[in-house]
């Protein structure tokens, strides 16, 4: 086996990263301490080896990136592929819709029966959980090549109006299927959990939107519904916008309403300083589109309970765009 000859390791891993490594090359079956899973080390799993390269960082929008000593991306050595190490983690935390604080937890186990449920789904993303040596579970992700949807749309060089004429229907068609995948997910009695622009990618090789990380469980069952309503203002906004923003940057809005006047019924419930009402900033948006993002303002009325209601609206906000 590759992993019982040394040199036979050290030329396989010469082979994919073009790197010698110096011997001995570090083996470890067991992943509990993930602090100690350092780049150049080969991870053990059921006989199978996996180089690390390096960790994750929690990518929080350009600001004080937060390593993910946890996440681990490596090299499968028998298959070349490029793979994501989720090794064990728990952590209890509370998350916030509008006032109210709701208990959440990170649950490995809860992430890896989802990838059991969603084995196939073209909107999730793809793996298996393997136990190491020591029985520890850890997660191998297929590594998903493209940026977050955060990244893709700050790449997308055109003012908010070209933007809405040439981008925004083609944006929301795709956005559709992610938001009925997760239709699917919240139909098998499962919570994504973590739904954040950031979670979303969109795959180089076909433009597919897919969701990754799902080992957050918060306490409360409609909270993934409020969570997209950020993805949708997002969208549409081609960014997020605040009251801040306006004032320091009036040139970049140059049709918003000079009398209009913003409260707190005007903001997103779940982060109460980023505008939910775009119709006074961007007054050629379409009625369903601005009735639909109110529905996730602090001022709303309308509460979703299920994806079903949402995705009508949602629909009937994608019908009224321009063709590009």
């Amino acid at each position: 086996m590759l992993l019982d000859d040394p040199q036979a390791l050290r030329d396989r891993i010469r082979e994919l990263t073009g790197r010698d490594i110096r011997p001995p090359i570090r083996i470890t079956g067991d992943t509990v301490n993930f602090f100690a899973v350092q780049p150049d080390m080969v991870v053990r799993l059921d006989g199978r080896g996996y180089f690390i390269r390096g960790h994750a960082v929690e990518g929080r929008f350009g600001i004080d990136d937060q390593p993910k000593f946890w996440v681990k991306y490596a090299l499968d050595l028998e298959t070349g592929r490029r793979v994501v190490l989720k090794l064990t983690f728990y952590e209890d935390f509370t998350t916030r819709i509008g006032p109210f604080l709701l208990k959440a937890h990170r649950s490995p186990e809860k992430e890896s029966r989802i990838l059991d449920r969603v084995r196939d789904h073209p909107h999730f993303m793809q793996g298996k959980t393997v136990p190491d040596d020591k029985g520890h579970p850890v997660r191998v992700i297929e590594f998903i090549r493209g940026p977050n949807f955060f990244q893709y749309l700050n790449q997308v060089e055109l003012d908010h109006e070209t933007y809405y004429h040439q981008m925004l229907r083609p944006v929301m068609t795709r956005l559709l299927g992610a938001f009925e995948a997760m239709a699917d997910l919240f139909r098998m009695g499962e919570q994504h959990g973590d739904i954040r622009i950031d979670h979303l990618l969109v795959s180089t090789q076909d433009d597919r939107y897919v969701w990754i990380d799902f080992d957050y469980q918060v306490a409360h069952g409609d909270y993934d519904l409020w969570c997209l309503g950020n993805l949708i203002v997002f969208a549409v906004g081609k960014g997020n916008h605040t009251l801040s923003s306006l004032h320091r940057h009036p040139g970049d809005f140059p049709h918003a309403l000079a009398d209009a006047a913003f409260g707190d019924d005007d903001m997103l419930m779940v982060h109460p300083h980023r505008l939910s009402s775009l119709g006074k900033v961007f007054p050629y948006l379409p009625d369903p589109v601005i009735r639909l993002l109110k529905n996730f303002s602090a001022g709303t009325r309308v509460f979703y309970d299920q994806p079903e209601p949402l995705l009508n609206d949602f629909r009937e906000a994608l019908e009224s765009l321009p063709e590009s």
